[in-house]
């Protein structure tokens, strides 16, 4: 029998970066996040609006983390999101209703789907998780998860946390990222672009094809020396009203994909 990998926050470091980098324009170094998830120190993070995306990205990654092999659920999905509570929606955890307009401004036109019900999600999530490869299940998931767009806000997030929720307790196990290089944006705007065209053509294989070839990276527990593991308040407790009113606000990414 396989023994469960004991990972912590640092060793998803390309996540929590790649994320906040891609989708929320973080303005922190792929080093210094790597440093705050290691030690909290935060006199490297460029700004407030950077610190409260790096709670939240870390509190998430530990939300899975502390999760091996779970059952990949509506009420799993709405928890993801629920760990977003200082840089994503007014309601974190919450689905969103058709009042709110919720949508993103891509280069193909504006994208905005109607709100999901529970229901519809679950469907979506079942839909996503029928191929047996676990990389399948994971880049569908993102992507349908994304589309979607059943929150308020941060919905690319809450979708490519759970999408690793499916990669990292594989074999080798594996992290999902937002393809991203530092010193060439243009790798950031093409997978935005694929996203954009996911979004409004329905085509998939772009950000699919894009995944395969720069999204998987190896992930070994252990990867930082001297850590520190936050425990961080991962209970949330499941929302009871699943249609929740209120104005979202956006938190924009630099392609113009602000949810």
């Amino acid at each position: 029998m396989s023994r469960t990998p004991n990972f912590d926050v640092t060793d998803l470091a390309g996540l929590v970066y790649s994320s906040g980098k891609v989708f929320n324009g973080l303005n922190t170094n792929r080093l210094d996040t790597e440093e705050f998830l290691r030690t909290g120190d935060v006199t490297k993070v460029n700004s407030r609006a950077d610190l409260e995306l790096l709670k939240d990205l870390r509190d998430a990654a530990q939300f899975v983390i502390d999760r091996p092999n779970p059952v990949i659920d509506a009420d799993f999905v709405l928890l993801v999101n629920a760990c977003l509570t200082r840089s994503g929606s007014l309601q974190p955890g919450v689905l969103r209703s058709n009042e709110q307009r919720v949508g993103a401004d891509t280069v193909f036109g504006r994208h905005e789907p109607p709100a999901v019900i529970e229901a519809e999600l679950t469907a979506l999530i079942q839909h996503a998780l029928e191929p047996n490869d676990r990389r399948e299940q994971a880049m569908n998931l993102f992507i349908e998860l994304a589309r979607a767009q059943p929150f308020g806000d941060g919905n690319k997030r809450t979708a490519l946390f759970v999408a690793n929720s499916v990669t990292i307790w594989g074999t080798p196990p594996e992290t999902l990222i937002a393809p991203v290089d530092e010193n060439d944006p243009e790798v950031a705007a093409r997978f935005n672009r694929a996203i954009a065209n996911a979004y409004i053509n329905d085509d998939r294989s772009d950000v699919k094809a894009i995944l395969r070839a720069d999204g998987f990276q190896l992930v070994t527990e252990g990867t930082q020396r001297n850590r520190r593991v936050y425990h961080v308040q991962t209970d949330v407790p499941r929302p009871k009203d699943v249609h929740a009113n209120g104005a979202s606000h956006p938190f924009p990414s630099p392609d113009g994909l602000s949810i």
